[in-house]
């Protein structure tokens, strides 16, 4: 990633936290004090004028900004000189790549969906809708919202069906669902794309409570993997493991999530969902 992209994730991330001494975002003098570095350093680091970023200084940034391990990883690796597209091989096609997961994505025998990084549903299987109940209405209503068919609003609207559904385990599962998502779009929080969806997300109340308590994290998170252990409202007593694989492609990476039972009342209530045809349906664009 060039300097200058990564100088505008440092100065996005930087914003992101609160001074609570005196309840503003950070300032460049306060980073440098958080860090051990001079505010001239620090702000050339945000112009992307600083040429090297050694290991220390990119581990105090980490550390101020007190980002999990997964968050670290992509932070670390935002910071070498390699452009996005340069991740993948030149002769991987993004159109192959989403082709792949949403044929997977059709013959998984379990609730799963397809996301990109910025949390949109690209897709969902019947497993799914049934798991949830959602109708096809539903899913129609949430296409024309501002935010679109995204997990965080279908997650954080106060009239969604699936945080109805969800019970007492939607606590859990948003919480979960929220330490992820920042570590997704960590390398996007400076884009204009991030900071509108943000602000459309910002509307719903809980959304920003969970944002901010997401960073007190009482535990790391150091994997992908989500387990949960709860009453649904309409199936009773669940318990399922979320599997997600990465996909990764020059339009950004594709996340395929899975719904893997852990007892044997829910891998019966899987096998019931699953009866008949898993064909994938399809709900927001991509690239």
């Amino acid at each position: 990633m060039e300097h200058e992209t990564f100088g505008k994730i440092v100065a996005a991330l930087r914003r992101e936290q609160i001074d609570f001494a005196t309840g503003r975002r950070w300032s460049q003098q306060k980073l440098a004090e958080e860090t051990g570095l001079t505010k001239r350093i620090v702000s050339k680091i945000e112009r992307g004028r600083q040429a090297r970023l050694e290991g220390e200084v990119l581990q105090n940034l980490a550390r101020a900004f007190e980002l999990t391990s997964l968050e670290r990883r992509e932070f670390f690796g935002l910071a070498s000189q390699s452009a996005d597209e340069a991740v993948v091989r030149a002769d991987l096609d993004h159109r192959e790549v989403f082709e792949k997961a949403w044929v997977s994505l059709s013959a998984i025998g379990l609730p799963a969906f397809l996301m990109d990084t910025f949390g949109n549903i690209l897709g969902i299987n019947r497993a799914m809708i049934a798991f949830h109940g959602c109708s096809m209405a539903q899913l129609s209503e949430a296409k024309t919202t501002a935010e679109g068919v995204n997990l965080m609003g279908m997650l954080f609207a106060p009239d969604a069906t699936l945080r109805r559904v969800l019970g007492n385990g939607w606590h859990s599962n948003a919480m979960t669902v929220m330490r992820q998502w920042r570590a997704m779009t960590l390398r996007y929080r400076h884009t204009e794309r991030f900071r509108r969806l943000f602000a459309l997300l910002s509307v719903f109340p809980d959304f920003s409570i969970f944002w901010s308590a997401s960073r007190e994290r009482p535990q790391d998170v150091t994997s992908r993997l989500r387990s949960h252990i709860y009453t649904h409202r309409v199936h009773g007593p669940v318990g399922y493991t979320v599997f997600t694989d990465v996909s990764l492609s020059d339009r950004g990476d594709l996340y395929l999530s899975a719904y893997v039972p852990q007892d044997r009342n829910t891998i019966e209530l899987f096998q019931r969902l699953s009866v008949g045809s898993q064909q994938a349906l399809p709900l927001a664009n991509w690239p």
